[in-house]
Protein backbone atom coordinates (compact mmCIF):
# COMPACT_ATOMS: atom_id res chain seq x y z
CA UNK A 1 0.00 0.00 0.00
CA UNK A 2 1.47 3.38 -0.98
CA UNK A 3 1.76 5.93 1.77
CA UNK A 4 4.11 7.35 4.35
CA UNK A 5 6.60 5.23 6.28
CA UNK A 6 7.96 7.15 9.28
CA UNK A 7 11.08 5.94 11.06
CA UNK A 8 14.33 7.00 12.72
CA UNK A 9 17.43 7.76 10.65
CA UNK A 10 19.48 5.23 12.63
CA UNK A 11 17.48 2.45 10.94
CA UNK A 12 18.62 3.46 7.45
CA UNK A 13 21.33 1.63 5.62
CA UNK A 14 24.32 2.58 5.77
CA UNK A 15 23.88 3.73 9.40
CA UNK A 16 22.77 0.18 10.11
CA UNK A 17 24.27 -2.53 7.88
CA UNK A 18 21.00 -4.49 7.93
CA UNK A 19 18.96 -1.31 7.77
CA UNK A 20 16.21 -0.05 5.52
CA UNK A 21 17.37 0.96 2.07
CA UNK A 22 16.56 4.60 1.29
CA UNK A 23 14.43 5.30 -1.74
CA UNK A 24 15.92 6.75 -4.92
CA UNK A 25 14.75 10.35 -4.69
CA UNK A 26 16.07 12.15 -1.62
CA UNK A 27 14.91 15.61 -0.59
CA UNK A 28 14.25 17.86 2.35
CA UNK A 29 10.82 18.09 3.91
CA UNK A 30 10.14 21.67 2.75
CA UNK A 31 11.16 20.78 -0.81
CA UNK A 32 8.81 17.80 -0.71
CA UNK A 33 5.94 20.00 0.50
CA UNK A 34 6.64 22.48 -2.31
CA UNK A 35 6.75 19.67 -4.86
CA UNK A 36 3.39 18.19 -3.89
CA UNK A 37 1.76 21.57 -3.36
CA UNK A 38 2.85 23.11 -6.67
CA UNK A 39 3.36 20.15 -8.95
CA UNK A 40 1.87 16.91 -7.61
CA UNK A 41 0.61 16.01 -11.09
CA UNK A 42 4.20 16.30 -12.36
CA UNK A 43 5.47 13.53 -10.07
CA UNK A 44 6.25 10.39 -12.04
CA UNK A 45 4.18 7.28 -11.31
CA UNK A 46 5.84 4.77 -8.96
CA UNK A 47 8.25 7.41 -7.62
CA UNK A 48 9.88 6.70 -4.27
CA UNK A 49 11.01 9.52 -1.98
CA UNK A 50 13.21 9.59 1.12
CA UNK A 51 12.32 12.83 2.89
CA UNK A 52 14.23 14.28 5.84
CA UNK A 53 14.01 17.41 7.96
CA UNK A 54 10.48 17.31 9.35
CA UNK A 55 11.89 17.88 12.85
CA UNK A 56 13.63 21.10 11.81
CA UNK A 57 10.42 22.51 10.35
CA UNK A 58 8.53 21.90 13.59
CA UNK A 59 11.42 22.77 15.92
CA UNK A 60 11.99 26.15 14.26
CA UNK A 61 8.33 27.00 14.66
CA UNK A 62 7.48 28.85 17.88
CA UNK A 63 6.38 26.24 20.47
CA UNK A 64 2.94 27.81 20.77
CA UNK A 65 2.44 27.55 17.00
CA UNK A 66 3.68 23.99 16.41
CA UNK A 67 0.24 22.42 16.53
CA UNK A 68 -1.00 24.97 13.99
CA UNK A 69 2.03 24.37 11.74
CA UNK A 70 1.48 20.62 11.97
CA UNK A 71 -2.14 21.08 10.86
CA UNK A 72 -1.05 23.26 7.91
CA UNK A 73 1.38 20.53 6.84
CA UNK A 74 -1.37 17.93 7.27
CA UNK A 75 -3.62 19.94 4.94
CA UNK A 76 -0.92 20.22 2.25
CA UNK A 77 -0.26 16.48 2.39
CA UNK A 78 -3.95 15.63 2.36
CA UNK A 79 -4.63 17.82 -0.71
CA UNK A 80 -2.05 15.82 -2.68
CA UNK A 81 -3.29 12.45 -1.39
CA UNK A 82 -5.39 11.40 -4.38
CA UNK A 83 -2.58 12.17 -6.87
CA UNK A 84 0.06 10.36 -4.80
CA UNK A 85 -2.25 7.39 -4.29
CA UNK A 86 -3.20 7.17 -7.97
CA UNK A 87 0.48 7.29 -9.00
CA UNK A 88 1.44 4.69 -6.36
CA UNK A 89 4.14 6.94 -4.91
CA UNK A 90 5.98 5.80 -1.79
CA UNK A 91 7.45 8.17 0.80
CA UNK A 92 9.86 7.51 3.65
CA UNK A 93 9.83 10.21 6.34
CA UNK A 94 13.20 9.89 8.07
CA UNK A 95 13.52 11.44 11.55
CA UNK A 96 16.87 12.36 13.12
CA UNK A 97 15.97 11.39 16.68
CA UNK A 98 13.57 9.19 18.63
CA UNK A 99 9.97 8.50 17.68
CA UNK A 100 7.75 7.79 20.68
CA UNK A 101 4.39 6.07 20.32
CA UNK A 102 1.99 6.41 23.22
CA UNK A 103 -1.54 7.75 22.99
CA UNK A 104 -0.14 9.71 20.03
CA UNK A 105 3.04 9.75 17.93
CA UNK A 106 5.70 12.24 19.02
CA UNK A 107 9.17 13.01 17.81
CA UNK A 108 11.79 13.82 20.43
CA UNK A 109 14.20 16.39 19.05
CA UNK A 110 16.64 18.61 20.94
CA UNK A 111 14.77 17.99 24.18
CA UNK A 112 11.38 18.91 22.68
CA UNK A 113 8.34 16.72 22.00
CA UNK A 114 7.20 17.54 18.46
CA UNK A 115 3.58 16.79 17.48
CA UNK A 116 3.87 14.74 14.31
CA UNK A 117 0.63 12.93 15.11
CA UNK A 118 -1.18 16.12 14.04
CA UNK A 119 0.43 15.71 10.63
CA UNK A 120 0.06 11.98 10.00
CA UNK A 121 -2.94 11.05 12.13
CA UNK A 122 -3.30 7.45 13.24
CA UNK A 123 -0.43 5.21 12.22
CA UNK A 124 0.03 1.48 12.25
CA UNK A 125 3.28 0.03 13.51
CA UNK A 126 5.19 -2.68 11.73
CA UNK A 127 8.76 -3.90 11.54
CA UNK A 128 11.17 -3.69 8.61
CA UNK A 129 14.62 -5.27 9.09
CA UNK A 130 14.09 -5.15 12.86
CA UNK A 131 13.22 -1.43 12.82
CA UNK A 132 9.96 -0.01 14.14
CA UNK A 133 8.21 1.80 11.29
CA UNK A 134 5.02 3.85 11.56
CA UNK A 135 2.87 3.74 8.45
CA UNK A 136 -0.13 5.69 7.26
CA UNK A 137 -1.87 6.06 3.92
CA UNK A 138 -1.85 9.28 1.94
CA UNK A 139 -5.40 10.14 3.01
CA UNK A 140 -4.15 10.63 6.60
CA UNK A 141 -6.73 9.66 9.17
CA UNK A 142 -7.64 12.54 11.48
Amino acid sequence: MPGYEIFEKRHLNPYNADGIMPYDIRMGFLDFLREIKDNAEGISPLSSFTVSGIEEVLYRTHPGERQTMARVIHTILQRAASVLERKKVQVQIVCKEELVKGADLRLKYRGEQLPIDYIFGTTITHTIHGAQVFKTGFNLST
